[in-house]
Parts: structure tokens; C-alpha cells; sequence
């Protein structure tokens, strides 16, 4: 008997549920930038051959920008801020992990196609550099969230979103976490 046959007949029952995003500005990312747009610029030059995903952008890397120790200190710094906001503001203790890990530059006219995370547990978005007229990120078709520098948002990787053709230049570090 296959599986199809096994599990025929699942309903499937729907909840709304409101879903957080937590956006903030932590008040040392100037030092942690002066610090990382090298780096990301180093890595660049490094792997320069794009890879090709949903996100259509002049400059995107593979996912395994977790894996090089010169973004070790950074990565801590984006899990402790994960985990805050999950205890501070979800009263629930999580420790995180990175399961992947990608750099984005996008210029005018780039952009990406509604897309989700699934199944990880949160996604990361944080925006090293941007110009004023970069487009922002939607979630669900209905929530924007407008690109500064600095910004870190930390959302369920279930939420879909997307980001419009933008007129400006936007330089993002972006992960999904898993809970262990």
C-alpha cells in the first residue's frame, strides 16, 4: 500500500492567529556594520557567481555564510537578539541555531517573489546598508516593512513575503533559525 493511499483523507482545519514580527534598531549596529559591509564586500569578491533563487537581485550568495568563522561574532550577535525578543516578548526562553545563511545586494529593478521559509522556526532579515527608495519587504500582502539601516526583523518562517522591483540599493543579510 503507498503512503498516498495511507493518508488520503486528512482535513485540513484552519486558525487565524496573529503572528509577531519584531523589528528593531539595536543601538550598536553602527560598530557591528562598520564591521560587516567589509566582510560581506570581501565575500563578494570572493564568490562572486550569483546563485539563482526567488530572489532576483544583481548579488546573492549560497547559504552557507553560517558555516565562515569571520561571521561567527555577528551570528551571535542576531541569536542573542532572537532570543530576547522570544523571552522579553513571547515569554518563552528559546535557544536558536542557524540552519542557513545568505547574503543579498539588490540595485533598481531587483527584487523577490512571494515566498516562505517553511519549516524552520524563524526567519532573519537585517539590513547592513540601504538606500532611502529601497522597497520594502511584505508580509501576507498587507504588513510593510520598510528597509532602514540597521534594521533587524525577526519574523515565522511560515509568513509569506515578498519584496516589490526596488529603486534603490539594499544590502541584506538574511537566515532561518531552527529551535533546539
Amino acid at each position: 500500500m503507498s503512503l498516498t493511499d495511507l493518508y488520503k483523507g486528512f482535513d485540513v482545519i484552519g486558525v487565524n492567529k496573529e503572528l509577531p514580527i519584531f523589528t528593531t534598531i539595536p543601538k550598536d549596529y553602527q560598530e557591528v556594520n562598520d564591521s560587516l559591509l567589509p566582510l560581506i564586500q570581501q565575500y563578494r569578491s570572493e564568490h562572486s557567481d550569483s546563485i539563482e533563487t526567488n530572489v532576483k537581485c544583481n548579488w546573492r550568495s549560497d547559504w552557507f555564510i553560517h558555516e565562515d568563522n569571520r561571521f561567527n561574532e555577528f551570528n551571535k550577535w542576531i541569536l542573542e537578539a532572537c532570543s530576547f525578543a522570544c523571552q522579553y516578548h513571547l515569554n518563552t526562553q528559546v535557544t536558536f541555531s542557524i540552519a542557513n545563511e545568505w547574503l543579498m545586494v539588490y540595485e533598481k529593478g531587483d527584487y523577490a517573489i512571494p515566498h516562505e521559509h517553511f519549516p524552520y522556526c524563524l526567519s532573519v532579515i537585517y539590513y547592513v546598508d540601504c538606500d532611502a527608495n529601497a522597497a520594502p519587504v511584505i508580509f501576507e500582502d498587507e504588513v510593510e516593512i520598510n528597509p532602514e539601516v540597521g534594521k533587524l526583523v525577526i519574523f515565522p518562517s511560515e509568513l509569506k513575503h515578498e519584496v516589490k522591483q526596488t529603486e534603490g540599493k539594499r544590502v541584506v543579510v538574511s537566515m532561518n533559525l531552527n529551535q533546539y
